[in-house]
């Protein structure tokens, strides 16, 4: 009687220790095959991938594939990370993971007490901390509470911080990256560009001023100066280009909008060539070639060379230091020089000899 009752508790104890072992196994699988060993990060700009894998496997359990997979399954789980939209969670092998990121915009930084202030293009901080980021312009100007990361930026006045997101909108979408964002005492945006700076006004049409200002940059590279664009409307068809470093103002220059087939030419400094009245010289070669094609004389008139002798006489100088007073009809050849043997030129319409 005792030996069968020993033989049911006996087998009564053989399931047990089945589903024991086999829940041992399952935690070993789980936990040793499961467990990552490899990541691949993709999507980031503004963080490295280190700092990404470290804050989304921040918690004890992350280092888990299944774990990780099914935390974000939930879209609610990148909200943690205030400087992500999303994250996607892929497994490649049991313990190879792809972690795919969707930063927010950074959009500038501000400084408050020694540490760097990020924010983003809807104007929350995403990120408090006295880390460098590459591509993250300054932003200067504007003066906050304490900031908290996941709020919005402490700015006193709502309007303006209506305008500092919408600016920051509109900068992002035309792809430039200025050295410095400023604003002004009277809230107005100014960018700065190397020795160069822009001045954008307020916030009417912000967008169609940096559209304007994405096309024109690169006749700015290299030069120093300011750019005045604050009284932009889309009416207008040219803008004040001021030389002098960083506003120091001198003679300034006019850049055209809206170009088509006429480049602005350029001297040695990569400034551009301007006219007497301030606007730039263009390209005529194209001009010329057209007007021989169709008979006329292959010369260019040219009425920016104009000068005075003692006498009260007018003349005309050309770039070799050619000069005629017959000023009815100043020719200059294909290389900008009168045609002139040194006493006289020639009338390219007639072709007679003119004396000096």
């Amino acid at each position: 009687m005792e030996l069968q009752r020993r033989k049911k508790r006996n087998l009564l104890k053989l399931p047990l220790l089945v589903f024991f072992a086999v829940v041992v196994i399952g935690f070993a699988v789980i936990f040793g095959l499961f467990h990552i060993r490899t990541v691949d990060v993709t999507g980031n700009q503004f963080y490295s991938a280190e700092e990404i894998q470290k804050m989304v496997m921040s918690d004890s359990l992350a280092e888990n594939t299944i774990y990780l997979t099914w935390k974000y399954s939930d879209p609610a789980a990148a909200e943690e990370l205030p400087f992500l939209s999303a994250v996607e969670i892929s497994m490649i092998e049991p313990w190879h993971v792809q972690i795919r990121v969707y930063e927010k915009t950074i959009a500038g930084y501000l400084m408050f007490s020694g540490s760097r202030v990020y924010f983003d293009t809807d104007g929350n901080v995403v990120e408090i901390s006295g880390e460098e980021r590459e591509g993250v312009p300054p932003v200067s100007g504007i003066s906050i509470g304490q900031p908290v990361v996941g709020e919005a930026l402490p700015v006193a006045d709502g309007g303006f911080l209506d305008d500092i997101v919408a600016n920051a909108r509109a900068l992002h979408q035309s792809g430039l990256t200025p050295d410095e964002i400023h604003y002004d005492d009277q809230q107005e945006l100014i960018l700065y560009f190397g020795e160069s700076r822009v001045l954008l006004g307020d916030t009417s049409y912000m967008e169609e001023k940096l559209e304007e200002l994405s096309a024109i940059y690169p006749q700015m590279e290299g030069m120093s100066g300011t750019l005045h664009m604050e009284n932009y409307t889309p009416d207008i068809t040219s803008v004040r280009f001021v030389p002098g470093e960083r506003g120091e103002e001198e003679q300034e220059l006019i850049i055209n909008l809206n170009r088509t087939s006429q480049e602005a030419e350029t001297n040695e400094a990569g400034e551009p060539v301007q006219n007497e009245d301030g606007t730039p010289q263009t390209d005529t070669s194209e001009t010329s070639e057209t007007t021989a094609e169709e008979g006329g004389s292959g010369y260019v008139e040219d009425s920016s060379r104009f000068s005075t002798d003692a006498n009260g006489n007018e003349i005309y100088t050309d770039e070799a230091g050619n000069t005629t007073t017959n000023l009815d009809q100043p020719y200059l050849g294909d290389d900008g020089q009168i045609i002139t043997d040194g006493y006289g030129y020639i009338d390219p319409y007639t072709g007679a000899y003119i004396l000096n």
